[in-house]
This record gives C-alpha cells, structure tokens and sequence, in this order.
C-alpha cells in the first residue's frame, strides 16, 4: 500500500507569470494584503471584524516528496513497471487556472517512464480544458517552460473536436474522449487536490471528465438536475452523482496513473500522492478535510444568524476571470443569508471568462426566472449562471470590485460595481447600516481569501432559508 506523502521541509517558490499588470488590477495581485489592509481600515472601528483562514499544515519538500511518492504508489504498480513493454504514453495537465507545479512534477514522471523503457519521443502531453478554451502560448510558457515544451509532443484538447467512444457509465452517458488519450498505451494525469463547486473536490478523475472529454459527455454529467442535487457540493465525494459518474469515466477511459498535489494559499506544496487513481486521489481529499474545515467563530453565531458583510475573492490564479472567481461565491453560500452583503474581489484580468455565463441574465429578470430559462436552455458553461443565480436567491446582496469586468457585464448578472475596494466596501456598509442590530451590539464583517480552499460548514443553517432550485420535471 502506498503513503501519504507530506514531510514537512523548505517550501516550493511558485513561478509567477511575466503578464504585466496594469493598476488597478495588479492592486488585487496579493488578495491576502488586500483583505488584511482592509480589514484594519478606520471604516470598520465600530464594528466586529474578523480575518479567518483554516490553520494550513508546513510546506513540503516537493520534488523529494514526489519521488518517494512515484516509488510507493497507491494500490498500484510503479509507473516504470507500467511503462514496460509499452510504446506510447500520454500524460494530462490541467490548464492556466490550476496552479499546478508541472515544471517540477513532469520531468519526474518522464524519467520514470524512461526507466521502463519509453523515451520522451514517444509521450504526449495534453491540456486537459474540458471544455474550455486552449492555453495562450503565454500560458503554454507558464504552464510547462519552453525547455519541457521542447522535449515532449504538447496538444490542448478540444472538446468540440474528434472523440473516441470508450465506454458508457452507468446513467448512460457516452464516455467520448481525445483521441491521443485514448490512443495511448499508457494514460497519466498530473493534478491538482482542492475542494470543487459540485464535483466534491478537483483532480483525479477529473483530468478525464471533464479534462480530455467531448462537448457531449461534460453537459451530461454537468447537467442542471445534477448540479442541483445536494449531494453536488464542495467537499462532498459520497453520494456525489457528478464525482460517482466522472469516477466511472476515467475508468471506462482507462485512466492508469495520477500525480496529485494540495497547495496552500500561496500555492506552496502541502502533500503529494501518486498511483490509483481512486486510491491517490482519496487520500488528499482526506488530507485536505483534515485541515481546511472552517467553522464560524462561536461568540458571533451566538448573537446573529449570519455576518452582515463578508468580503472575500479567489485570489491566483482562478481571478483570472469572472467565470473562474464565481467559485469563491459558492464557497462562502454556507455563510451568506439574506441580509449579508457579499464583496467579490478579484483582479478578472481575462474579462468574463464566458459570454455563455452571461446569456440567461437580463434586464429585470430575478434569480428564480434565471434558474428556470436555465431549466429550458442550458450549455456547459451556464452552470456558472446557475449558481450565481442560486447565490443571489439565498443572498441577493453582492457588491463586486472585478477592474477587468466591463461594468456593465456585473450589473447584468445582479452584482453592484464598485470603483475600488474601498468604494466596495462603503458600498456594502451602506447597505447594512439600514439594518437594525438585533442581538449583536455591532455589525459583524468576515474576510476570507481564496475560500474555495476551505470547507465553510453551515453558520445557523436552521435559520437559513434554502436555495430555491428549478422544479424536478424542468431539470
């Protein structure tokens, strides 16, 4: 049996990417100083502010941790002895908004490949988008460096494209992937561990479904009745129907071998684990619930059922747009009532990410209509209109400071712009001071970064009213 890898030692220095960025959205580069500035500003001195993070455990040592990993696999043979005797093998990466250490990881897993006889020559690497767009060269750079891109054959899958059936699942949806992964001899993943809006948590099979899949097969297993079912939340693998399918699909596709890592908020390597993918994959999301459950503090659940304001973003690299930072708004539902406003950080330097995200929002329309156009005419990336329709039907209030978001694009999807983070933050305070207190003695303000890397658990959900969600015969 294999083990968990995850020795304490020096830290991993990520490589940043050379995108200039211009004022104001370099201002957001470090969310952590944002919020911590923030949340001392003379603004907020009569009000109970709190700065919350889960306690992450020390930095790894990534490469050594990572060999020892590839030579202790999980339930399953060592890389070279899978290697041996093959010819072709091909290895998935994920794309620009997972910070994954691919520089340090794959030349890892190229020398174990050699060591069972497959030369660089013979192995190709895919950009598992899912459905997506392809990386920019820039961020082919970025991904991988030129010294890796020149010695290994690098293709971004296209799920609109060519597609090979290789199985159904159990629901009866056509496992379609790229060709070259089905190809293949012997098919890797690298990846990354973190708590997902509706598959539970990221990596492993994910590097199939959606990663290498067709158009068709993600919409199925993205459909709005399963993303509306509540088992399909951060954290949450038992039961999952949208985990328990994608599961089903990397091994329909023959998914031999995963290399999954944890980061920390400033995407240090926490832990690493190689082999099944099942088996790896499920040891960090253990790994993680050990240490990113985040509960509100007591003495304030004490005196009132939700804060008034929290204030958070994605942070890097998912505030490369809005598409991707919607994420930090699904991380913070447990902790939004009706009455909170939300404030969405996030520098959006690629703009919106999705015109699909967003087509069902129009001019007057409320939450509860966008969630029925959606029940009527729904593509893959709409699932980020569902739930920021869902978002807004349990707390309707969001001030959102996104500088590479056209402002007009925020007002249409019911997010009030603001100018600056101050301006947000007088914004939302604004909003509250037109509440009466209540129990508490002051307003309540939460500042979380990157929640999306935490597991928030219910503030006083008894007194939460649930989303609403699109009658069952619509879905």
């Amino acid at each position: 049996m294999g083990q968990l890898h995850s020795d304490r030692s020096r830290p991993l220095r990520q490589a940043t990417s050379g995108r200039a960025l211009t004022p104001p959205v370099a201002d957001l580069a470090d969310l952590e100083r944002v919020l911590a500035e923030t949340s001392a500003s003379p603004l907020l001195s009569d009000w109970e502010v709190r700065l919350l993070a889960p306690r992450e455990p020390a930095p790894i040592d990534l490469v050594a941790s990572a060999r020892r990993a590839l030579q202790a696999p999980h339930n399953s043979p060592t890389l070279a002895q899978i290697a041996r005797d093959k010819r072709t093998a091909v290895v998935v990466i994920s794309d620009a908004t997972r910070a994954v250490p691919n520089r340090l990881l794959l030349p890892l897993v190229l020398e174990e490949l050699r060591a069972g006889g497959l030369s660089e020559s013979a192995v190709t690497v895919i950009v598992g988008t899912g459905a997506h767009r392809a990386p920019t060269e820039a961020e082919l750079d970025d991904l991988l460096g030129r010294e890796l891109r020149d010695r290994v054959h690098v293709i971004s899958h296209d799920a609109r494209g060519e597609s090979v059936l290789v199985g159904r699942t159990t629901s009866g949806n056509e496992v379609r992937v790229n060709p070259a992964f089905a190809r293949a001899q012997v098919r890797i993943a690298i990846g990354l561990v973190e708590p997902h809006e509706f598959a539970g948590f990221t990596g492993g099979r994910k590097a199939v479904l959606p990663g290498v899949a067709a158009a068709a097969t993600i919409l199925r297993n993205h459909s709005l009745g399963l993303l509306s079912h509540p088992r399909a939340r951060p954290g949450i693998l038992e039961g999952n129907p949208i985990h328990e399918e994608m599961l089903e699909a990397a091994r329909r596709a023959g998914l031999h071998f995963i290399v999954n890592v944890v980061l920390d908020r400033a995407l240090r390597p926490l832990a690493i684990a190689a082999g099944d993918p099942d088996a790896a994959h499920r040891e960090l999301t253990r790994f993680v619930q050990g240490y990113a459950r985040l509960s509100p503090p007591a003495d304030l659940q004490a005196v009132t059922q939700a804060p008034d304001v929290i204030v958070t973003g994605p942070g890097q690299p998912l505030d490369c747009n809005l598409y991707q930072s919607i994420k930090a708004l699904v991380a913070v539902e447990p902790w939004a009532a009706r009455d909170t406003t939300t404030i969405l950080l996030s520098r959006c330097w690629d703009g919106t990410g999705s015109r699909d995200m967003l087509a069902p929002f129009a001019a007057g329309v409320t939450p509860a209509q966008v969630l029925r156009s959606l029940a009527r005419d729904y593509t893959v990336e709409k699932d980020h209109a569902y739930f920021v329709a869902r978002f807004l039907a349990r707390s309707p209030s969001v001030v959102a400071y996104c500088p590479g978001v056209d402002q007009e694009d925020l007002r249409r999807i019911g997010f009030a712009p603001a100018a600056s983070v101050a301006d947000a933050l007088r914004m939302a305070m604004g909003r509250v001071r037109r509440r009466p207190l209540g129990r508490r003695t002051r307003p309540i303000a939460i500042f979380l970064a990157s929640p999306q890397r935490s597991l928030l658990q219910p503030w006083l959900t008894e007194h939460l009213v649930q989303p609403p969600y699109p009658p069952r015969g619509e879905q």
